[in-house]
């Protein structure tokens, strides 16, 4: 309630911990609109499993768990703060949530199949046909060698983040498929040994600013769709610039701890 939010918004954001898109759809059980965009907005910040394997992947395994657990920490820190400010921002009621509570009986195997299908089936037919699409636009990229081209436009950004130019394209790929930012970044470098190129405040600024960033394609679809062009615009303006106010505090606040 203090992030203008009732219960009922608590399964949209457990669902973000393991995809963004059917966070997103989840929110269409509450009621109000302003609610809706709160979830949304707050889901997609939420660390998915793409996500997750780059916290561990890159901070957890060259860094440690403790410098993982901190990314953790803060992403919750922001998901409160953000909420409780959006919700004082957007205007519009939160209302209560009264809910029947049905006697428990043991469902049959058909029932659980049909209800899995009707929630499964529009992941199905809106993402995978995006991911496909993506992944093609991502072929044509490199057979072309249209990857110098982005480089040279997001090198401001990954200038600020302390980062190699060369990792430009590895944002690109992570806003169309999120679980390829870690194998892009790899690639880009030419090793799987990150830490043997880049450094402890590199790898932090690049988990953290990835953590928070632009949604991947599928669920910026799924967005459009649930809550509509302009607040979908919004969430990802907002999405881009708390990734990178964070990123570069990270950048600055790593570098003076371990210096």
């Amino acid at each position: 309630h203090r992030i203008g939010l009732h219960g009922g918004a608590i399964i949209p954001l457990v669902l973000g911990y393991g995809c963004s898109v059917p966070a997103v759809m989840a929110t269409r059980t509450l009621g109000d609109r302003k609610e809706r965009f709160l979830a949304t907005a707050l889901a997609v910040m939420i660390p998915c499993s793409a996500r997750t394997v780059i916290i561990l992947g890159l901070v957890g395994h060259f860094i440690g768990l403790n410098a993982a657990l901190a990314i953790y920490l803060l992403n919750l820190a922001v998901i409160v703060l953000s909420g409780f400010f959006l919700s004082k921002t957007f205007y519009g009621d939160i209302y209560g949530i009264i809910m029947e509570i049905p006697p428990l009986r043991r469902p049959s195997l058909g029932t659980i199949l049909m209800k899995t299908w009707l929630r499964a089936k529009e992941f199905v037919y809106v993402a995978f046909p995006i991911l496909i699409a993506g992944s093609a636009f991502l072929s044509l990229i490199e057979f072309y060698g249209a990857d110098g081209l982005i480089n040279t436009v997001f090198q401001p950004l990954t200038a600020l983040l302390a980062l190699p130019k060369e990792v430009g394209t590895t944002l690109v790929f992570g806003i169309l498929r999120k679980e390829l930012a870690l194998i892009m970044l790899a690639q880009v470098m030419g090793t799987y040994e990150l830490s043997s190129v880049l450094t402890e405040v590199q790898m932090m600024s690049f988990a953290v600013f990835t953590t928070f960033y632009i949604p991947c394609l599928s669920t910026i679809a799924v967005m459009i769709r649930e809550i509509g062009k302009r607040e979908t615009l919004w969430t990802i303006l907002l999405t881009f610039t708390i990734a990178t106010l964070l990123g570069t505090l990270t950048r600055i606040l790593v570098s003076l701890y371990l210096h």
